[in-house]
């Protein structure tokens, strides 16, 4: 296998986990992989996607070595919350090792889902041991 079509295999499995693992955290069925705009012919077209924010921002984020990138930020509505905006703006082009990482930073509401989450699952596995 050449390095390249291990990159590919490994972005792959993470926009598989993406699409499976935060789905709860950003506005349903808004996860779309996007063609690649890289001038590399080695190039994988899922290094790219685009998901849209409980917020109601969009994001396109690639998925490079150094992890996942946002690379734009727009509003998806005119009467998006300037605030919202701004705290996903002031992580465009500034890598993230985990998508979960991203979406923290990015997401306010996100955080507020991901910890009800952790907590379902906490208490689930607490009364699974009982």
């Amino acid at each position: 296998m050449t390095p390249v079509s291990e990159t590919n295999k490994f972005i792959e499995q993470e926009l598989s986990n993406v699409l499976k693992e935060y789905e709860y955290g950003v506005i349903p069925n808004s996860i779309e992989i996007l063609p690649t705009r890289s001038l590399n012919s080695d190039a994988h077209q899922s290094s790219i996607f685009k998901l849209t924010l409980l917020e109601n921002v969009k994001l396109i984020i690639t998925i490079v070595e150094e992890g996942y990138i946002i690379t734009e930020v727009d509003p998806l509505e005119t009467n998006v919350n300037e605030e919202d905006l701004e705290c996903a703006k002031k992580w465009i082009n500034k890598p993230f090792e985990t998508m979960e990482a991203l979406l923290l930073a990015a997401s306010p509401k996100f955080g507020e889902q991901f910890h009800q989450a952790l907590h379902a699952k906490l208490s689930n596995l607490q009364q699974s041991q009982d």
